[in-house]
């Protein structure tokens, strides 16, 4: 019983010290979404674009709304390529206005011979928030296939959202 009770003190630790937080009770919502994105070439200052999901109906914790992305940075190594994103939603409920955005960390890793495929995992953090959703808290994980012939994402996002107005 104690090496139980040591092993969950030691998970509480690794939670805290990691920034998850474990004291909301109330105002959280489940993430679960699978569908397809479409892909394009975002505009973020006058006359430099980047790579990002193009704005996508999707439902966050019961508040329908769109979500997008786009890539901030990128490195190689050992045939995976590493982004850093950002993910921003915006509620389309006139009556539950607000949105949150993420800072993600993302890996892309060939899907096979066709170097236009690849698989993604990202994680991502919930960094800020207004509206339902003032005050996050939470994360979110995403596997996803990367097809570049199509220019989509074929997205599985799962995780929990905490905030003021949930």
């Amino acid at each position: 019983m104690q090496k139980i009770f040591g092993i969950l003190t030691l998970a509480a630790a690794f939670i805290a010290s990691a920034g998850f937080s474990t004291a909301r009770a109330e105002g959280c919502g489940n993430v679960g979404f699978q569908g397809i994105a479409q892909l394009g070439l975002i505009e973020v200052a006058p006359g430099v674009f980047t790579l990002g999901a193009l704005p996508t109906p999707v439902v966050i914790a019961g508040v329908p709304g769109l979500m997008s992305s786009i890539v901030t940075g990128q490195r190689a190594t050992d045939g995976a390529i590493h982004y850093t994103l950002v993910h921003t939603f915006v509620s389309t409920d006139p009556a539950r206005p607000g949105g949150f955005t993420t800072s993600d960390q993302a890996v892309a890793a060939p899907a096979g011979t066709d170097p236009n495929l690849a698989i993604i995992n990202d994680v991502l953090t919930v960094v800020s928030g207004t509206g339902v959703f003032a005050n996050p808290d939470g994360f979110m994980v995403n596997h996803a296939l990367l097809d570049l012939n199509n220019f989509t994402l074929a997205v599985s996002l799962r995780g929990r959202i905490c905030s003021d107005g949930l």
